[in-house]
């Protein structure tokens, strides 16, 4: 039912538009009148504004009075290298020529809805009433999400398209998440002659990360330093490292443990070797769980049977804009595209996921209905 090469066409365009996190105008600009040229309502808000970005959240809606309301939800901001994307098509599969991502996360996700709403409204579907939001700053901490007033549109349901794997699958869990940086403030000292006069803030920190957990902690809790920044010049002892250390868990209370347990174990060697200890992580997202008799994942199954995909929900250790609407109330489920690789110079997807994905956003638009 969709139009194959007018969606393929679209995703090549926007695919070769850089749009960093925070530097979205280009995009922005893209969609906006895409979005205008099928009728809708279109503003843009002040996300960028407020997070230091050149764009805002591109928000469109299509009226239909007495219907249920749907929100269609992708994000504009791609991670780097993504300046002069080269679009090949190859064997089936879309990817870039190797210099740079793809962008297919998420402007893959973008493509799909757009050609699903174009296609409801070319053959006269009946639909809800549909509201989209194209964000900013996914990438860097869900920032579009954040600053999107989900709550002025209030939808009765979300879908998010941001998943890897094939068309059909349904994220139904995601952790709750903690970031931010560890500051060790030692002393420093001349390290060839009064090495004993200074406090080397990399062995305090040393002392600290073997006794805190860190790697896979249970089947529900991840914990990790993931940079280590610290030292001025080699004859100096070292008097700060500042290290940057993520958490997650299913739950939120093992999180909340897992942080008061690391921040009291490096305070206590700072204090045994008389350095001092700044602690800048904080939470981030909340975690969600959908149940399976939620009626979300009842449109879902239905929408995956009548496009032929087998229908897989489960859990994943990332997270999307689906964590924010969901924390804020509103059910939202984040649906597989096809992307693969993402994130890397080898991110690829292949046509016919495509394909699928638009056509199952059109069949849970026929459901809502």
């Amino acid at each position: 039912m969709i139009n194959r090469e007018r969606m393929i066409n679209n995703f090549i365009e926007m695919a070769r538009i850089s749009s960093p996190s925070l530097k979205e105008r280009e995009m922005a600009d893209y969609v906006k009148k895409q979005l205008q040229d099928l009728g809708m309502e279109v503003i843009e808000d002040g996300a960028g504004e407020k997070e230091g970005g050149n764009a805002g959240n591109i928000i469109g809606v299509l009226r239909n009075p007495g219907k249920k309301r749907i929100l269609l939800s992708a994000h504009m901001d791609t991670v780097l290298p993504c300046d002069k994307v080269n679009p090949i098509i190859e064997n089936g599969i879309i990817k870039s020529d190797g210099t740079t991502i793809l962008g297919g996360d998420d402007k893959a996700g973008i493509s799909n809805i757009i050609e699903a709403i174009k296609t409801i409204k070319e053959n006269n579907l009946d639909h809800p009433e549909i509201v989209v939001v194209f964000s900013i700053a996914e990438e860097i901490g869900l920032l579009g999400a954040k600053n999107f007033d989900i709550e002025k549109y209030s939808p009765d349901y979300t879908f998010v398209l941001d998943s890897s794997g094939k068309p059909g699958i349904g994220i139904i869990q995601t952790p709750f998440s903690a970031k931010g940086k560890m500051k060790i403030i030692g002393k420093p000292a001349h390290a060839g002659i009064a090495p004993e006069n200074g406090i080397n803030a990399l062995t305090v920190a040393a002392h600290a990360i073997t006794k805190i957990k860190l790697g896979r902690i249970d089947s529900e809790t991840t914990s990790n330093i993931g940079v280590v920044r610290g030292g001025e010049a080699v004859n100096i002892v070292m008097p700060e490292v500042i290290l940057q250390y993520e958490a997650r868990s299913f739950s939120g209370e093992k999180l909340d443990n897992l942080l008061a347990e690391t921040d009291r174990v490096f305070r206590e060697i700072c204090k045994e070797f008389g350095a001092e200890f700044e602690n800048g992580v904080t939470k981030g997202y909340s975690g969600y769980k959908l149940e399976d008799s939620e009626e979300i994942l009842n449109i879902f199954k239905k929408a995956c049977a009548q496009v032929e995909v087998e229908c897989v929900t489960k859990p994943t250790g990332g997270g999307s804009d689906s964590n924010i609407y969901n924390e804020k109330g509103y059910k939202a489920l984040t649906i597989g595209i096809g992307m693969t690789k993402v994130h890397t110079k080898e991110e690829y997807i292949e046509i016919e996921d495509m394909v699928k994905t638009a056509n199952l956003v059109v069949e849970i638009l026929k459901e809502m209905a």
